[in-house]
């Protein structure tokens, strides 16, 4: 059985991505889950979701010594959710019956992960109304959320799919969205004098990372006329402490800054930025040494002749790339 992590999840577990076993696809819909983290008024919040299904439960106000134990609350919490679904006590035995053995692994489907991304802006919705109303049912909200039409499932109940499986009956299997939107925020670190100027844009997936550059710098005004890089740690140096760099000088045939520097006009924004939250430098200009932190945000299904890519909001005046000089 596996739970496929988050990078979020993954940095309260205390494990990173590269210390995983790559696992594939398992072949009992019941196998596989995706586990998400989010807050709710300052508190963490789990999302599980059954990859087949869409299936979800939500467990909140918890710690980072739960969470260390995922293992553990998942077993814990999973009957108590399909109890409040009306489920009997031999499916649900039937159930836990399927976890013999928990492996930990990094989410693979892009296309699940929009959908728990659309699953908790409807249960942050329905907690936020519920709190200011007075009228708190938490359990009632999670009900609500398996009972919601999913585009990627056919318009089907998740909590129809998931009786299916149990009932023994083929669920259709959810395919990987090439066509997913990606919303990033570039905030820029340098020469910003301490002000707070960021640009949220948006791309598809499945363009470069050559595309993702000319994006970014657009929405800051700026001309794509000068190499960039995008480098892994975004607070070391870009350079040979770095161990995850995508280079444009690569793809120009001249000297990269490390061995391990890999391309970015075939490389693919979605092989690159793979989770939600992960952060990447981007260097651009190597002369004037212009420098902005990329985070992945949001990813969701395109939403039909949406124009991309787009700014989607500005914060801050940004300066000049080519400020009048001086005579």
């Amino acid at each position: 059985m596996l739970i496929r992590c988050t990078t979020k999840v993954l940095k309260e577990i205390g494990i990173t991505k590269s210390a995983l076993v790559e696992v594939l696809e398992s072949d009992n819909p019941l196998d596989e889950w995706c586990v998400n983290l989010f807050y709710f008024n300052r508190q963490k919040c789990l999302i599980f979701t059954n990859a087949a299904s869409l299936f979800s439960f939500i467990v909140h106000g918890i710690y980072r010594k739960e969470i260390r134990g995922i293992e553990e609350l998942f077993l814990k919490e999973l009957p108590r959710a399909l109890y409040y679904e009306n489920f009997s006590a031999d499916q649900i035995k039937f159930v836990i019956n399927q976890f013999r053995h928990i492996e930990l692994a990094r989410t693979i489907n892009r296309s699940v992960l929009a959908s728990m991304n659309g699953l908790v802006a409807r249960y942050l919705c329905f907690k936020s109304y519920a709190t200011r109303s007075g009228e708190i049912d938490d359990t009632e909200m999670q009900c609500q959320l398996n009972k919601m039409p999913m585009r990627i499932c056919e318009y089907k109940l998740p909590i129809d799919n998931f009786k299916d499986i149990l009932n023994g009956k083929k669920v259709k299997k959810i395919a990987q969205n090439k066509n997913m939107v990606y919303i990033f925020d570039a905030k820029m670190v340098q020469y910003s004098e301490g002000k707070n100027i960021v640009r949220e844009v948006v791309v598809t997936s499945g363009k470069s990372l050559l595309h993702l550059a000319k994006t970014i710098l657009n929405s800051f005004n700026f001309q794509c006329d000068h190499c960039f890089g995008f480098y892994g740690d975004i607070n070391k140096h870009p350079g040979k402490e770095q161990t995850e760099v995508y280079e444009s000088f690569v793809d120009a045939g001249v000297k990269r800054t490390v061995e391990c520097a890999k391309g970015v006009e075939r490389t693919k924004i979605a092989s690159v930025f793979k989770d939600i939250g992960k952060k990447m430098l981007f260097m651009f200009d190597y002369g004037d040494d212009w420098r902005f932190t990329v985070e992945l945000k949001e990813i969701r299904e395109k939403l039909g002749n949406e124009p991309l890519p787009k700014v989607l909001s500005s914060v801050g005046e940004a300066p000049l790339q080519y400020p009048p000089l001086n005579v």
